[in-house]
């Protein structure tokens, strides 16, 4: 790498990598589909509240992006937006720590709903700050180079991701509720605030033709439906291939509640997730830079095919048989993220980033609502049937990755 990025693009390249990697061991401190998701599920006793809280979060996040990219696109700059969504996002996890240690044990409910708001705040920070995210990124790490920074983004931060799994293990058995809860989300805070460091350093280059004019509404209407065009096919992939997002909480759960897990198993399966993660990282990195996108996502799309059928077999090995399970998830949710950001920024001009990205997170939104009806058809279904019918929507996802075009044609969309 060093021979072919100039000393400004390694800084900008390791600058970002080192936000990845403290923004993933946040992460890991609090995963949402086994640290949060066991959070809500000890706090109400509900698998509605476990997808309800998942489909808010997803639509804090999307929502706001379009309104977003149409005011920050014309912007030469994106940087302060992105920190100022960075730094919403430390408040937030830092107010929920405190609110958890002061009123976990008495007001549960209480929390419950201040959880569901302060995290709310902190997927709309997210929401804010992936579009410009997406430009910064698609303008400081050349098209050569982005496989490896998607992929080495994970790998950097698998040994910090491990050893917060390790320690979410530790606090969430050895240390009394809520203190032990309250402990992970500042240690999550304190974890964000290190990572903007990262972007401190970056030197981001302005957008040459910006002129700050933002676009009447009518006109980027007609923007924004070229560009759902465009992205029709891969949208479709997206939305089908996340029923694996949508039963991913509930393996926590169901470990939980039918197959007898203790409260020190979450530690467990927050490990499987971050090494099966970490460990296929550098399998999806070298994918996308050799083969394109399309490949390596037809690879994950086929490997999370096969994982909630796993689920069903395997969990008559008891909670334990759920560890190969989560592991695969791990690997197949930072495949989705390396291989959904490298398509993106294939298919996305220049110039639009900021709309693609936020176009992108809407058009997605129907995946938000399908944690939701799994909670509400688990008070009728039994685990292993949700399990099989997400396995038969993941496989047509699986198929229609075929349909996604070569790296670099979009005529093919």
């Amino acid at each position: 790498m060093s021979t072919s990025l100039t000393s400004l693009e390694r800084r900008n390249f390791f600058s970002a990598l080192w936000h990845g990697a403290f923004l993933a061991l946040g992460t890991a401190l609090t995963q949402p589909a086994t640290v949060v998701a066991a959070f809500v599920a000890d706090l109400t006793g509900s698998t509605i509240w476990v997808g309800g809280l998942a489909t808010v979060l997803t639509l804090a996040g999307a929502l706001p992006q379009l309104f977003v990219a149409r005011w920050v696109e014309p912007r030469p700059y994106k940087m302060p937006y992105l920190m100022l969504a960075i730094y919403l996002r430390v408040a937030s996890w830092g107010a929920l720590a405190g609110l958890t240690y002061a009123i976990g044990a008495s007001r549960p409910r209480l929390l419950a709903w201040a959880l569901v708001g302060l995290l709310a705040i902190f997927y709309a920070g997210g929401g804010l700050g992936g579009v410009p995210y997406t430009d910064i990124i698609g303008k400081v790490i050349p098209q050569a180079r982005r496989g490896a920074f998607f992929g080495g983004r994970q790998a950097l931060a698998g040994p910090l991701a491990v050893g917060a799994a390790l320690l979410v293990q530790r606090v969430l058995a050895d240390m009394a509720y809520p203190t032990n809860y309250a402990l992970l989300f500042g240690l999550a805070a304190l974890s964000l605030l290190v990572a903007s460091l990262g972007f401190w350093l970056i030197r981001e280059p302005p957008r040459a033709d910006a002129d700050g004019k933002v676009p009447s509404w009518r006109v980027y209407r007609e923007q924004l439906l070229r560009s759902a065009y465009r992205l029709r096919t891969l949208i479709g992939v997206q939305f089908l291939t996340g029923f694996s997002l949508m039963v991913l909480p509930f393996y926590v759960v169901y470990a939980r509640q039918e197959l007898g897990a203790p409260p020190g198993a979450i530690g467990w399966f927050v490990l499987a997730q971050v090494l099966g993660g970490a460990l296929a990282n550098l399998i999806w990195a070298r994918l996308v830079d050799r083969d394109g996108s399309r490949r390596m996502l037809s690879v994950c799309a086929t490997i999370s095919t096969l994982t909630p059928l796993l689920a069903i077999g395997l969990a008559r090995l008891g909670w334990a048989g759920l560890l190969p399970v989560i592991f695969l998830g791990g690997a197949t949710f930072n495949g989705r993220n390396v291989g959904f950001s490298s398509a993106l920024l294939e298919l996305a001009p220049a110039a639009e980033r900021p709309t693609y990205a936020a176009l992108n997170a809407v058009l997605i939104l129907p995946v938000a609502f399908l944690s939701l009806v799994a909670g509400v058809l688990l008070q009728y279904w039994s685990y292993p049937t949700l399990f099989f019918i997400a396995m038969v929507f993941i496989g047509m996802g699986a198929l229609l990755t075929r349909r996604l075009p070569d790296p670099g044609d979009s005529r093919n969309l």
